[in-house]
C-alpha cells in the first residue's frame, strides 16, 4: 500500500544550506519518502521565519540555530530533529603578523554587529566571539568595529580603522592584499540547513518528522555514493543562482547527522548571550533526536552503506 504523501513547505535561512536541499529535490528523495515539497523560499529574518512555523504556514526551517533557546524558554514548541554540519572553520587577516589568536586581545575587530536590524543574532558574529571565549578573551576584551557591510569591513581594515577580521575561505585574496592570515582551525557549532520544526506541525502531520530525517539520511547518502551526479546538480543551482557552491560542503556532512555535543554547548552559549533567560535550559532542551534514533536503530542507514553500488 503507497504512503499517503504529505505537501509540505519550508524556508531556508541562508543560500549555504541550498547544495543539500536541491539534491533533496534532483535526486527524487522527497517524492521517495512520500513529501510533496510545495514551496521552499528564503527567509532573512529569524522572527519570520519563526512567526511562519508557529502559525502552521510553513512546516520546517532550514538553520535557525541560535534564537529558538529563548523561544523554548518561552514555552514556545520549537524543536530541531537533525544537524548535518556541526563545525566551521575561519581565519583571522591581520595588519600585524599575529603569533596565535592570544594577539587579538585589546585589538580593533570588524565584523557585522551582534544583533542584525531585525533583532536576531548574527550567527557569523556569534562564531567568531566563540573563537575568543573558547581562547579564554572576553568579548569585551577586543573593540569591535561594526558593520553591516563586507566591503566596508575589508576598507575599515585597509585604512587602519581595524586591526584585524574574521575570514573564512583560504584567505588567499587577502595575502594577495598584503595582509596576514592565521588559520584558527574548526570550532565546533551548529549551523548549516539544520531541520527545525515545531512539535503542533509534527502532531498535526503524522510520519513528518521521519520523513524529514529520512529525506536528510538519503540526500546525505546520495551525495556519498553518488559524487558525479551531485556535482552536476550543483552545476546546474550554480548556473541558475549565480553562486560557486561546491562538492566539499556535503562532503563533510555525517552519515547519521546527528548533532555534536559540543557544537550543541557553543551554540547554546551564544544563544544565552542574546537571550539569558535561557540559561534555565539544558543546552539539550531545543533538540528532539528520537527520529533519528529510531531510524538508526532500525538498521536502515547501515544497510544503505552496505549495498553495493
Amino acid at each position: 500500500m503507497a504512503q499517503r504523501k504529505i505537501k509540505i513547505r519550508g524556508v531556508y535561512r541562508s543560500g549555504s544550506h541550498l547544495p543539500i536541499w536541491e539534491v533533496l529535490q534532483q535526486a527524487g528523495i522527497w517524492k521517495k519518502v512520500g513529501l510533496d515539497l510545495v514551496g521552499f523560499e528564503y527567509c532573512a529574518m529569524p522572527p519570520d521565519a519563526e512567526k511562519a512555523l508557529f502559525k502552521g504556514e510553513i512546516d520546517f526551517i532550514s538553520g535557525d540555530h541560535l534564537t529558538p533557546y529563548a523561544l523554548v524558554a518561552q514555552g514556545k514548541p520549537i524543536v530541531s530533529i537533525a544537524s548535518p554540519v556541526n563545525g566551521q572553520n575561519a581565519s583571522v587577516a591581520s595588519r600585524e603578523p599575529l603569533n596565535s589568536i592570544q594577539d587579538l586581545r585589546g585589538k580593533r575587530i570588524a565584523d557585522t554587529p551582534m544583533e542584525g536590524r531585525d533583532g536576531g543574532f548574527h550567527h557569523g558574529r556569534g562564531n567568531h566571539m566563540m573563537y575568543l571565549i573558547r581562547s579564554g578573551i572576553g568579548i569585551d576584551d577586543v573593540r569591535w568595529v561594526e558593520s553591516e557591510s563586507s566591503d566596508e569591513q575589508l576598507e575599515a581594515l585597509k585604512s587602519g580603522r581595524a586591526d584585524a577580521r574574521f575570514i573564512s575561505g583560504t584567505g588567499d585574496r587577502y595575502k594577495e592584499l598584503g595582509f596576514h592570515v592565521l588559520p584558527l582551525g574548526p570550532l565546533p557549532m551548529i549551523n548549516g540547513p539544520t531541520i527545525t520544526t515545531s512539535y503542533t506541525v509534527l502532531q498535526k502531520k503524522k510520519g513528518l518528522g521521519e520523513r524529514l530525517v529520512k529525506a536528510m539520511v538519503l540526500g546525505i547518502y546520495f551525495t556519498k555514493t553518488q559524487p558525479a551526479k551531485t556535482e552536476r546538480i550543483l552545476e546546474k543551482l550554480n548556473k541558475r543562482t549565480g553562486e560557486s557552491y561546491s562538492y566539499r560542503s556535503l562532503e563533510r556532512m555525517p552519515r547519521k547527522p546527528y548533532p555534536d555535543p559540543q557544537a550543541v554547548i557553543n551554540a547554546y552559549d551564544l544563544g544565552c548571550i542574546k537571550s539569558p533567560e535561557a540559561k534555565e535550559l539544558s543546552a539539550f532542551a531545543l533538540w528532539d533526536m528520537h527520529y533519528l534514533r529510531e531510524l538508526d536503530n532500525s538498521g536502515y542507514i547501515d544497510k544503505l552503506y552496505k549495498r553495493k553500488h
